[in-house]
């Protein structure tokens, strides 16, 4: 029904996927590949004696490219100058046919002169028709499933944004399931370490000096979209500490890990993670120290 509606509605305006560059190179190699096949295997119009198959296959299919290339190039000039509504590109589209079944029939004539053009333009038109119809409609699908594809990349950008960990006064953290809504809040520095579970993620903190764990129904990619200011530093693919909570960085074999000022636990970090989390820890170094000295010169 919804389909019916955008069809009907004679102030609906085509989708820009329609007219894009690349659908439309797209549109046009398709329809020449399974021109060329359709014609080779079924033969739609029989060539006379003295006519090779496969030039007369390539001449169909050439001229064919050049009326759809020609009618896509007026097309995107004129919706770029002013959008088209949804019937007049379907009139458009109809119109190509026109063109194209004619042209063909007239073509078709030369071959055949002992053909009447009526019933070779019959012919033709029933000929065109198969064979447009396959490309026309699978292009038309793939252009409208990734067009559902990248709105559906934006929604989920939008949400993991909507659920992003935020800090409010008082410097406590909140934490958002899926849907955006609030699920957790503590205080910062009782976070520890954040661990990745399948689509959950495990949130380790401090509850009146014992450590505790809160299972947040989110992924740990919404936690990337998180501000810097929320002082939780993703190390690891598994893992998201807290850089309060953080003791020391040491070098283990060939890797990085965390120990953390509470708990026991080590949070080991990848290599993917590594030049990210040196880079925080440099900045951290380089840092101006004015409250430090200023609180020596008060000692």
């Amino acid at each position: 029904m919804t389909s019916m509606k955008l069809f009907t509605q004679s102030g609906t305006k085509i989708p820009d996927f329609l007219t894009k560059k690349k659908n439309t190179l797209l549109f046009l190699a398709c329809v020449s590949l399974f021109a060329g096949i359709f014609i080779a295997i079924y033969k739609p119009i029989n060539s006379t004696p003295h006519w090779h198959p496969v030039l007369y296959t390539a001449l169909l299919v050439g001229s064919g490219f050049v009326t759809l290339l020609i009618s896509r190039i007026l097309m995107y000039a004129v919706n770029r100058h002013r959008r088209l509504p949804m019937w007049q590109y379907i009139v458009w589209l109809v119109a190509e046919v026109v063109v194209f079944v004619v042209g063909l029939a007239i073509f078709s004539v030369l071959l055949h002169p002992t053909e009447r053009f009526l019933v070779l333009l019959g012919r033709v038109a029933i000929d065109v028709v198969s064979i447009l119809l396959v490309p026309y409609t699978l292009t038309v699908l793939l252009f409208l499933l990734e067009e559902k594809k990248r709105e559906i990349s934006r929604l989920t950008t939008l949400i993991d944004k909507q659920s992003a960990p935020t800090v409010v006064p008082g410097n406590t953290i909140n934490f958002y399931d899926k849907g955006g809504k609030l699920a957790f809040a503590t205080r910062r520095s009782n976070i520890l370490y954040i661990e990745a579970a399948d689509n959950y993620c495990n949130i380790h903190y401090m509850n009146e000096e014992k450590e505790d764990t809160f299972i947040l129904h989110n992924s740990m990619k919404c936690f990337d979209e998180a501000d810097s200011h929320t002082g939780l530093l993703r190390c690891h693919r598994r893992y998201i500490v807290n850089i309060e909570n953080v003791r020391l960085l040491r070098k283990e074999s060939d890797r990085l890990m965390f120990e953390l000022s509470q708990g026991t636990k080590a949070i080991p970090v990848s290599r993917s993670y590594k030049e990210r989390v040196v880079r925080c820890f440099t900045a951290m170094d380089t840092e101006p120290a004015t409250d430090k000295s200023d609180s020596n010169v008060d000692a």
